[in-house]
């Protein structure tokens, strides 16, 4: 038994062996360098940002999109800021999430309570903190006006603003914008 583990030990040397003596013939060097295939792009050089690169033929490293492309997550909008466009928005964009989801009017309550809670309040009755503490009262989004307002437009004044309303377009996502509009019309189903 003994003497099969020494025959397999001197074979397994004799390998390693072999081996050394082959890389030492071939020129394999550990501590250099040696002849690489297909280094699939491993060691290019990485311009970085806002510096020269003679690549591209306007010399710029950061290059404009291609025209007519549109950012993941992002939906142009192409309104004007007039009353006459807020119709058009009301007209023409359509919720696109549905209103009996418990998720959607989840995330909606907590957008609401995150970015328009402050002045509308809670309820969505326009008395909200800062209404309180002497900013211009916002009109409660309970009353007629409101539950007659279209989503489309609903969704162009929290993108881009109405009167004492400033525009949420920047910071809150599309979705997030109808998600709020839910939770809105689940407010005005409740109170009546």
């Amino acid at each position: 038994m003994m003497k099969k583990y020494v025959v397999a030990t001197a074979f397994l040397l004799g390998f390693i062996g072999i081996l050394f003596l082959a890389a030492q013939y071939l020129g394999v060097q550990p501590g250099r360098l040696n002849y690489e295939y297909f280094p699939d792009m491993a060691r290019n050089f990485a311009y970085k940002a806002q510096t020269p690169n003679p690549f591209f033929r306007n010399g710029r490293t950061e290059q404009e999109p291609v025209e007519g492309t549109i950012a993941r997550g992002f939906m142009p909008l192409h309104y004007g800021l007039s009353e006459e466009e807020a119709k058009r928005a009301g007209r023409e964009l359509q919720n696109p999430f549905r209103t009996d989801s418990t998720a959607n009017v989840e995330r909606g309550k907590w957008v609401f309570q995150t970015y328009c809670g402050d002045c509308h309040g809670a309820a969505g009755d326009g008395k909200g903190l800062v209404v309180q503490h002497g900013y211009p009262a916002q009109p409660s989004l309970l009353l007629e006006n409101a539950r007659n307002m279209e989503d489309g437009r609903m969704f162009y004044i929290i993108t881009y603003g109405f009167k004492n309303m400033p525009a949420y377009g920047s910071q809150v996502a599309n979705n997030d914008r109808w998600y709020v509009i839910n939770f809105i019309r689940q407010l005005q189903e409740n109170q009546q």
